[in-house]
């Protein structure tokens, strides 16, 4: 390959560094800046690049989201709401509330991905708006410190609800350790390899889980039903009386509430992968229109059939108690199985978003040029993929994290408080980017002031010095890693070039190259 020509720029390795439009997996940082071709929505190739395939429709994106959104939260977290709002009627009235946040944080994004319409989400709409540090620094610490961390969790609730079918927790009883990490890991490679080798398989796949999961909901509404239409409403009627006002508890509850209701934004993070960019507004609308209505049926059952000091018992698994009472022990193996199947079918989400958004980061130069790796023959990032499946199992070998887990999803609303902002700043310094969606300005607003709140509320907490420490991680791991690393002016050229060589060896290892953005 004869040496190619470049044109000198100064010192913004994002904006303004513009290396040659090339495949060659070679290449650790692009040209975010470039226009976006168009896709041929078959073949997947764009000017002779590898490609992802735009497999994504209306039924299938909103399939995603709804699979993404309902996991184990609607399971496990009505009793911890409950338990810090103290009253049904406040209960019932958070967990609206959270349907709401989502679907105004979730439109305040189309305008994001509209204006974007390429895979990373964030990674993209903070480069765009700050700079390539701030999009790095979401990047680092979202994804490559506690992503691996997430996706144990999530798989680690898999396990605890799995072995609930052979298994009777309330005697003790447990499966051996090296058999339940065994399963886990099991479940974890074959779902990495088949979203690595069968794309379009997977999203059928989701697309049956998330009926699954809606049959399950669907249970505990129609028990809830009957009680209402036998009149037993005694629990309902105790109505807002015994409210907590505390601001922390508060907190706890719309933090409770909204991890229940993430994954609003993952078709933004597929967007690369999407049809039809214009239709993002209408799977955002109907997924959390699905979302929200279900979650109210199902919060609505809870409080009907369960007393209060039932849902306020931390130890009660809310679903499992309700079908108890009309199925017996059948009722509890039921629900067993279906948290299971909703779990996976929520970590399949997570991990395809997640490969994606690594993905975006690799190709933009936010990350190593090998993250940005596209198979050649499946067209998925392999590399990515393989990154993950890496540090998931580490983590989960290593146990139940899930109390870091709570106290660093705090981090996460001071980047979206951000790219909400940057709605609003773009609308000044971008005045002529075309704009297929243009939100009303009061949804990133909205979106901004919510956000802020989530992310100072917890420094009022029980664990401020677990907040500083992800702070201290972002601030003093991530920085001194971006001018080492990213930065064109400070960036040591010994690692960028040993970059490029690892790039480059496992491209051709793994028959990739790099799609430059």
């Amino acid at each position: 390959m004869g040496e190619e020509k470049v044109t000198p720029v100064d010192d913004d390795p994002i904006n303004n560094f513009n290396p040659p439009r090339t495949t060659s997996p070679a290449t650790i940082f692009a040209n975010p800046a470039a226009d976006t071709a168009e896709v041929d929505v078959k073949s997947g190739e764009e000017e002779g690049k590898v490609t992802m395939e735009k497999n994504i429709t209306l039924l299938r994106g909103t399939c995603i989201i709804v699979s993404t959104i309902i996991g184990s939260g609607v399971f496990i977290t009505p009793n911890q709401i409950s338990i810090n709002v103290k009253s049904p009627g406040m209960s019932i009235l958070i967990w609206l509330g959270g349907g709401i946040v989502a679907t105004i944080g979730g439109i305040t994004f189309c305008e994001l991905g509209t204006m974007f319409p390429s895979n990373g989400a964030e990674i993209t709409y903070l480069r765009k708006a700050y700079g390539a540090m701030v999009s790095f620094l979401s990047c680092f610490l979202l994804q490559l410190v506690i992503g691996g961390l997430r996706r144990a969790i999530q798989f680690l609730s898999f396990s605890k609800y799995f072995w609930e079918i052979f298994y009777d927790s309330e005697k003790d009883a447990h499966p051996p350790w090296i058999l339940d990490k065994a399963v886990c890991l099991a479940v974890l490679w074959v779902i990495i390899i088949t979203i690595a080798t069968y794309p379009k398989i997977t999203l059928k796949v989701i697309n049956v889980v998330t009926v699954a999961k809606l049959i399950a909901v669907s249970v505990i509404i129609v028990i809830g039903m009957i009680e209402l239409g036998k009149g037993n409403v005694e629990n309902l009627k105790v109505g807002f009386n015994g409210t907590d006002l505390n601001p922390q508890k508060w907190g706890n509850a719309w933090n409770s509430v909204l991890w229940s209701y993430n994954g609003w934004n993952v078709v933004c993070i597929l967007l690369g992968e999407v049809r039809d960019p214009s239709l993002l507004p209408k799977i955002v609308g109907l997924s959390l229109s699905i979302v929200t209505t279900f979650y109210m049926l199902v919060i609505i059952s809870y409080h009907t059939v369960l007393p209060l000091n039932v849902m306020n018992n931390p130890d009660v698994a809310v679903a499992s108690a309700v079908a108890e009472r009309y199925l017996g022990q059948s009722g509890v193996v039921f629900f067993a199985v279906a948290v299971t199947v909703s779990v996976l079918g929520n970590t399949m989400c997570a991990l395809l978003a997640t490969s994606r958004y690594l993905q975006a980061a690799g190709a933009q130069g936010v990350l190593p040029g090998i993250f940005g790796l596209i198979n050649k023959r499946f067209r998925t990032p392999l590399f990515a993929l393989a990154y993950m499946a890496c540090a998931t199992t580490l983590f989960i070998l290593i146990g139940d994290l899930s109390s870091l887990i709570n106290a660093a999803t705090f981090t996460s609303f001071a980047f979206t408080t951000l790219c909400a902002i940057g709605v609003v700043v773009m609308r000044y310094t971008k005045p002529d980017h075309p704009r297929p969606v243009k939100v009303p300005i009061v949804f990133p607003i909205l979106t901004a002031t919510f956000g802020l709140y989530m992310f100072i509320i917890p420094w009022f907490g029980d664990d401020v010095k677990l907040n500083a420490l992800w702070v201290a991680i972002t601030l003093f791991g991530g920085i001194p890693v971006y001018f080492a690393c990213v930065n064109k002016k400070r960036r040591l050229q010994k690692l960028v070039d040993f970059s490029d060589y690892v790039t480059g060896t496992v491209g051709k290892l793994l028959n990739s190259e790099v799609n430059l953005q």
